[in-house]
């Protein structure tokens, strides 16, 4: 019997599915966010349109839209572990055009604030700042700069054999010795780091689990790669050349971030110039080496670094501050952080007026005010260092990371249309 036509045609091989995404709401995490936006962002009705009009998203499953949704439906897991949340500059461009005021760029910077408390490295340090209580945060370092100075001259006594190739005079060292600040720092910062790369080695194994449960692409380029091309996409600060509504916050952040870079780099450089190149060159003429004089280049670079910081800052809190109704909110959370670089700027350039000022007959009331001016720029110091991987400052490593990674992942790569 011939066979007819419809029995002669094959059944198409079924299409194979994606995996399932499990999902599984969080009440506390949804209630959160109520609270702190008042439920606009559940005001969103997935029409697209900040997708559509965010320079940063990516042809691929573009945010904000799926956040929004993902917000909706209390899905802190899949949140917390999506790196378009730290794609997004909060420029706002979503929120300004969203006919539903349901301020999506908002909604990521809180979900930022999140991310960081839930990878944090210990988990009690990342909660304990994000509560934000600015007198213990304070009370802190000033507590353990004061213990340090309590224990400089029994440690000293005890250890001068091998100190005493760590001392080196000076104004505030009379204060603080070099060992004493180096070693104090160090110590602490370390500590601060060991957790920071921790927690951010949390997020990427995060982001990965949550690209394979969603049936995400393998990865398409090499990790050393991706660092390059971060880097120059931070070195230049060219996402923030794609916003609109807040452009001119591009200036402040470049101000802020070089300036920083400035003082940290001379910071390394004169541990370095302490304690190898003044060992190396006995006697040495001050523009060679720590401590550098007034005209030494590394000297301008921290004098430029810190104008730069301060003037970076001070327009960051100006456009804050005149906002209008549509401009990207700003939380305790990001004020903290800004006032913090502030006070480490101006009390920076003030401890070295305070020391010319000072030296060599200035009077007791000078030094002490001087002293007291060094006192509150190293509490800020370490607030600003120590607390770096739980707070505002915390971006530079988690947004780095989701940068990365979505460079590794391919998730940026463009879609080429038929034909092109």
């Amino acid at each position: 019997m011939p066979e007819t036509q419809e029995s002669s045609l094959q059944t198409p091989a079924p299409s194979p599915k994606k995996p399932a995404v499990p999902m599984e709401p969080d009440v506390d995490f949804l209630r959160s966010l109520s609270r702190v936006h008042g439920n606009t962002f559940k005001l969103c009705m997935q029409c697209g349109t900040c997708s559509v009009v965010c320079g940063l998203s990516p042809d691929r499953a573009p945010f904000p839209r799926k956040e929004m949704i993902w917000a909706q439906w209390g899905l802190k897991d899949r949140l917390l572990a999506d790196a378009d949340v730290w794609w997004c500059h909060q420029c706002n461009d979503c929120s300004t055009q969203c006919p539903r005021g349901a301020k999506p760029g908002d909604l990521l910077n809180t979900v930022r604030q999140e991310a960081v408390r839930h990878y944090s490295v210990p988990g009690f340090l990342g909660r304990w700042v994000g509560q934000r209580n600015l007198a213990v945060l304070l009370l802190l370092p000033a507590v353990l700069l004061a213990l340090a100075l309590l224990l400089r001259d029994p440690v000293w006594n005890a250890g001068e054999g091998i100190l005493a190739y760590l001392d080196h005079e000076g104004f505030y060292a009379n204060l603080f010795p070099h060992w004493l600040l180096i070693g104090f720092y160090t110590f602490f910062w370390g500590l601060a780091m060991i957790g920071g790369i921790a927690g951010a080695a949390r997020y990427w194994r995060a982001m990965k689990a949550a690209d394979q449960a969603a049936g995400g692409a393998a990865p398409s380029t090499g990790v050393v790669r991706s660092w390059v091309r971060t880097l120059k996409s931070i070195l230049t600060h060219d996402r923030f050349s794609k916003c609109i509504s807040q452009a001119s916050r591009r200036t402040a952040h470049l101000g802020a971030f070089y300036g920083f870079g400035a003082l940290f780099v001379v910071t390394i450089w004169a541990v370095v110039a302490l304690y190898v190149i003044n060992p190396m060159i006995p006697g040495h003429d001050r523009d060679i080496a720590y401590p550098f004089a007034l005209l030494n280049p590394w000297k301008i670079l921290a004098n430029l670094g810190g104008i730069a910081l301060i003037a970076g800052c001070v327009l960051a809190i100006v456009k804050r501050l005149g906002a209008k109704d549509d401009a990207p909110a700003s939380s305790t959370f990001d004020w903290l952080f800004l006032w913090l670089l502030l006070i480490v700027g101006i009390t920076g350039i003030g401890t070295e007026i305070f020391r010319y000022a000072a030296e060599p007959d200035g009077g007791k009331g000078l030094m002490y005010a001087a002293y007291s001016v060094y006192f509150i720029h190293l509490v800020a110091v370490f607030d600003l260092l120590v607390y770096l991987p739980y707070s505002k400052l915390a971006h530079v490593l988690y947004r780095t990371v989701a940068m990365v990674y979505a460079e590794h992942s391919g998730r940026n790569r463009k879609i080429l249309q038929p034909g092109i």
